[in-house]
Formats: structure tokens, sequence, C-alpha cells
């Protein structure tokens, strides 16, 4: 009688190890919406698209709202008109909602820790968008800075480990290039300064801390991109100690399936970072959702891309299902018709295009 008595004890007490879990209410898949870049004053019809998808949850990878003010008061009347749309109360009805900050609603245009109101901005970010999500997340650090912060899925006895870190709050100027004093535009070079840093200290024993907690799927989304390094835009590769040193740490993470989301770019692209007897990383970015910016020189080739970049208006799906006792997941972007533009199926290692004009 005792032992069947632990025997029942043991998932309360595994699930201990686990802060907050939430359970999928579907059994055979888990569907994970991802997307970036969504402008309060202009048209959103993409929300109605995402909402016919019946999601599980719904990722927003950042710049919720442009609202580029020295002064974080001002960004009150962006969020007060971005979620008086009437589609966020179907959202939260009926999917999980979890949110990140970039550049244009953390701060001003590429801003990081010099931001003088950050403080401020993180108070009015996290009471717009923390009634929307699920209940007891603990965000950033113990002294209330930054907004990083993990989420538990269980899903068909597995567990799914979000990890979200703040890319804004600690991170150190970037530098530019030499050609954008001349040409205004916001270029950057990579800094061979080991003193700088996206995260700050803090923040990566937190992370490394996360990386090392067993999970059979882990989804790391960061804001800016992290594989890419030709593009001249913010992204990991402006500080590459800290690109390589995520790289490495994502390599060892704990778990037996890995991808990263990211977003900021106002396009949707795949790569694939792969090396000899190391894990293959795979980055899904999916941006914008109303803010698509075709006319703009932003595709950028590189030796991990696979397929082609898509320059409208778009989100992206992470369908997870249960196989031979493993996860596995397949990625969508999906255009404003909710048709699926690019795929990448975590069992094949491959990319598969249908690229719409």
């Amino acid at each position: 009688m005792r032992t069947k008595q632990i025997l029942i004890l043991i998932p309360t007490f595994v699930l201990l190890f686990i802060t907050n879990p939430v359970f999928s209410k579907n059994l055979d898949s888990l569907s994970i919406g991802f997307g970036s870049c969504m402008h309060q004053e202009k048209e959103s019809p993409i929300l109605q698209t995402i909402l016919s998808q019946k999601l599980d949850f719904l990722i927003f990878l950042g710049d919720i709202v442009y609202a580029d003010h020295l002064s974080a008061k001002d960004k009150i009347p962006a969020y007060e008109k971005q979620f008086k749309r009437p589609e966020w109360k179907s959202l939260k009805t009926n999917t999980k909602l979890l949110f990140t900050w970039d550049d244009h609603d953390y701060g001003i245009n590429d801003s990081g820790a010099e931001y003088q109101e950050k403080e401020l901005s993180r108070t009015i970010f996290l009471k717009n968008v923390s009634p929307l999500m699920p209940k007891n997340i603990s965000f950033g650090t113990k002294n209330n800075e930054g907004v990083f912060y993990s989420q538990w899925i269980q899903f068909s006895g597995k567990k799914i480990h979000i990890i979200i870190p703040d890319t804004r709050y600690f991170r150190s100027p970037l530098q530019r290039s030499f050609l954008s004093y001349f040409t205004g535009k916001s270029h950057y070079s990579p800094s061979e300064d080991l003193n700088r840093s996206i995260l700050g200290a803090e923040q990566w024993l937190w992370l490394e801390n996360e990386f090392s907690k067993p999970s059979d799927l882990l989804i790391f989304v960061s804001s800016i991109q992290v594989i890419p390094t030709e593009q001249p835009f913010e992204k990991w590769n402006n500080f590459p100690h800290e690109r390589e040193k995520l790289i490495q740490s994502l390599q060892s993470a704990n778990t037996k399936e890995l991808v990263i989301l990211s977003g900021d770019r106002h396009i949707a692209e795949i790569h694939e970072y792969s090396i000899p007897n190391k894990r293959t990383l795979v980055e899904i970015t999916s941006s914008s959702f109303n803010l698509p910016l075709p006319f703009l020189p932003l595709e950028y080739e590189s030796k991990w891309k696979i397929g082609n970049t898509y320059k409208n208006e778009n989100f992206g799906i992470l369908e997870i299902v249960l196989k031979n006792g493993n996860l596995e997941w397949k990625s969508s972007i999906k255009d404003l018709n909710g048709n699926s533009v690019l795929e990448y199926h975590s069992s094949q290692k491959n990319v598969l295009k249908r690229e719409t004009e």
C-alpha cells in the first residue's frame, strides 16, 4: 500500500521543480503561435487570421507598440490604443499569451541599458501585458530589473520549457558602423569589447540555471536574431563573445529538442546552425504582424539561411506532437490569409519552401 502511495506522489513531486506549469488542453497536439512588430496606429487584420488558428499559446516577440519616446509616460497612450482592439479579448479567452519587449516598446530605436527611464518603462510594460498572461510569473531580478522569465508546459507527459530573456534592459551600447555616420542608417559593427553584454551578469546566471533544467523541448525566445551574422542591424553578433557563449549554452542545454524564435526584422526567415558533433540549432524569425517594409533592403544572405525570405505580414506557428515517445515539432510561417509560406520539420532537419507572391 505504501509503495502505491509513493508512486502516486511522484508526479506531484516532480512538478515542484517546475514553477507554475501550464497543462495543455489538447492531448494530441500543441500549437504555439509567435510573431512581432504590431503598430498601434495601423489596422491589423492578421489578428483575425491568428484567431482562426485556435492556438494554445501565442508569444509576442517584441515591439507590441511603437512608442519611441524619451519619456516612458508617453508610451501609455500607445498601449491603451493597442489593447483596445477587440481581438485581444478573444485572444485572452481562447489562447494563453506571453510577451517580451524590444526597442520600440522598451525605449527608443535600438536602445539598451542607457535608456534613462527604463525602470518606469518596465512598470508600464508589465502593467499592460501581465493581466493578459498566465498568473504568478516572476519577471526579472529580485530587485525588479528586466522582464526575463520562463514558462513550463506539461503536454502528453512531456515537459516544454519556454525561456524568454530580456535583450534590452541590461544591454551595453551598440557600436555604429563606419558607413552609418555618412548614410544615417542604423547599421552596427561587432564590438570586440569583452566587457560589453546583452544580458548582464545576473541574467546570464539565471539563463544558465534555466538551461540546466531537464526538458523534452526547449523554446528559446529572443527579440533579436541569434544565428545570422551578415545583416547590419540589431543581432546577437553585435557582441560576438555573447553570441558564442549563447550558442555553446544552447548546444549543451539539458533538453532533447530545441528551437529558437526571434522577431524584430520585418521579414520572416529560417536559419540552421550546424557544426560537426554538436546540436543543430534552428532559428525561426517572424516579423511583422502589421508593419511590413518590402520597399527597404532588409534581406541579407547568410551561410546559415535556408530557403527564401518572406517580406509581407506574417506570423509563425509551432505545431508539437508526441511521436514514438518523443516530441516532434514543425514550424510554419503563415501569411495574412493563413497560407504557409515557409516550413521546417524537426524530424527531417530541413525546410520546405512554399513562397507566395
